[in-house]
């Protein structure tokens, strides 16, 4: 096996479970919890980083959720303070912080600063009070606006913003006002995410009520294009699927996912993956805490990569990314070619304008970008 299967991660997440109340569309590891959970909670994320100190060096460090900005001002400086405490911040270049545009406030984005936090990723994911609450989002469009400026203000030059499209009687034109608007703004960084069913939501029971009905497909798809098509317009570089930035400010921790390399999961229901190991921490935030508090191992998943399945996931990831990937690169990792495993699904695809291999490199085609859920599943 070469070196790059066994690289040590030097990317950690650190996962906040706690929202002011559950978005309708949401399937995430959260729950809405009263601010003494939230205190043992934080106690336990210290005592699993504590146990990281002198292990690995982390070049980034991701903190999601859930709504990590729901936490008051004591409880995130507890948190920033536990992160400098165990991980060393020299050597830490990109380090993002979630945030939910209605609960940051003044204080809080100053904390963010002082512990040298320097990207934020808002979910705003619309501009408009009526999707916001189809969403079931906490927050307004004014509050987006506001709490933008007051990121500006406070120094912070590497912000991205999460929009969702496809939503149930949603317009294109909603849609194309919305892009407009964020392009006003001019974030760093901006996602669009087509709205997903999830099993146990809010709106797939609404859904299966027919409460609310799916935006057809096809209106879908050209909102979909209708963003690639503007965000480049306007100096977006699209990298990835579902992501957008500006030159110099792609989003580095995500790299290391879509690349297939290592990475640290703290928290209730965080995934790790190191030396070719992929584990889970236990998902309930009352089980982790005690298992924490315990002393127990709080792995709760584990499974070890055969060589052959951990190169699929490295092809299916990285045909998320617009640059591919290169049979040099992959030939480093896996020691052969990747038509040597997925030769007669690369010629099948390219023979209906899904896929090019060219200067051995493999890569969705636009066609293939469109229907890129059906081309992954043929490298599975």
């Amino acid at each position: 096996m070469s070196k790059y299967f066994y690289k040590e991660p030097n990317s950690l997440y650190i996962h906040i479970p706690f929202c002011a109340r559950k978005c309708r569309y949401c399937d995430f590891n959260s729950i809405v919890s009263e601010s003494k959970t939230i205190d043992r909670y934080l106690h336990a994320i210290e005592k699993e980083l504590s146990v990281l100190k002198g292990r690995y060096v982390f070049n980034t460090v991701y903190i999601g959720g859930g709504t990590p900005s729901i936490l008051s001002e004591v409880q995130l400086e507890k948190l920033l303070q536990s992160v400098i405490r165990y991980i060393p911040s020299s050597e830490i270049q990109e380090y993002t912080v979630e945030a939910n545009p209605g609960t940051l406030t003044v204080n809080k984005i100053g904390l963010l600063k002082e512990y040298m936090v320097n990207r934020i990723s808002l979910g705003v994911q619309s501009f408009q009070d009526r999707q916001l609450q189809f969403l079931g989002r906490i927050h307004s469009s004014n509050d987006v606006r506001n709490a933008f400026a007051l990121l500006r203000k406070a120094g912070f030059r590497n912000i991205n913003i999460d929009l969702i499209f496809g939503c149930s009687e949603q317009s294109l034109d909603d849609w194309e006002k919305d892009l407009k608007t964020v392009v006003e703004l001019s974030p760093e960084h901006i996602s669009t995410y087509a709205l997903t069913y999830e099993e146990g939501t809010l709106l797939t029971r609404d859904l299966e009520e027919a409460v609310i009905h799916k935006l057809d497909e096809g209106v879908e798809l050209e909102m979909y294009k209708t963003a690639i098509r503007y965000l480049t317009r306007n100096g977006y570089n699209h990298y990835e699927i579902s992501n957008f930035a500006k030159d110099g400010n792609e989003c580095v921790h995500n790299h290391v996912y879509w690349k297939n390399m290592g990475y640290v999961g703290v928290g209730a229901g965080a995934f790790s993956f190191i030396d070719g190991v992929r584990t889970s921490n236990e998902k309930d935030v009352f089980k982790y805490i005690d298992g924490i508090n315990e002393n127990k191992n709080v792995k709760s998943f584990r499974e070890k990569l055969e060589l052959n399945q951990f190169a699929s996931e490295t092809v299916v990831m990285a045909l998320r990314l617009r640059q591919g990937i290169s049979n040099a690169d992959f030939y480093e990792r896996f020691g052969y070619k990747i038509e040597d495993q997925f030769g007669e699904q690369m010629n099948r695809l390219a023979k209906y304008g899904l896929v090019s291999y060219e200067n051995e490199i493999l890569k969705l085609t636009e066609k293939g970008l469109f229907v890129a859920d059906t081309v992954m599943t043929e490298f599975v």
